[in-house]
């Protein structure tokens, strides 16, 4: 059985991100439900990684909990938003070989 999951979180419902997804995230870390826990900002989920808030807030505080968090450059750089999400606080990397390199080493996977 899994103990490492990453989150593909997507959606560009800032309540499915701030909900479901993060506080799972965040949860996941914090009480031990699994020993490694990744979160990958990817698609229309970077637009609200890169102007809300209070979705850059949860983000930090996910960090803090030990939780590694990226966003992908390739949607990021098609909408002009890498600076944004990069002062936000959130690493921006090619996240197709970091998925399936995750697949690969037999972590769990959700989407969001």
């Amino acid at each position: 059985m899994a103990d490492r999951v990453f989150l593909v979180v997507s959606s560009g419902d800032r309540d499915v991100v701030l909900w479901p997804a993060l506080t799972y995230a965040l949860n996941a870390k914090k009480r031990g439900w699994m020993e490694d826990v990744k979160v990958i900002i990817f698609g229309p989920a970077e637009r609200l990684a890169a102007h809300d808030s209070e979705i850059q807030a949860r983000l930090k505080n996910v960090q803090e909990a030990g939780v590694e968090v990226l966003a992908c450059k390739a949607c990021s750089d098609d909408w002009n938003l890498t600076g944004l999400i990069e002062q936000a606080g959130i690493r921006v990397e090619y996240v197709g070989p970091i998925i399936s390199r995750l697949l690969k080493d037999g972590w769990a996977s959700l989407a969001f």
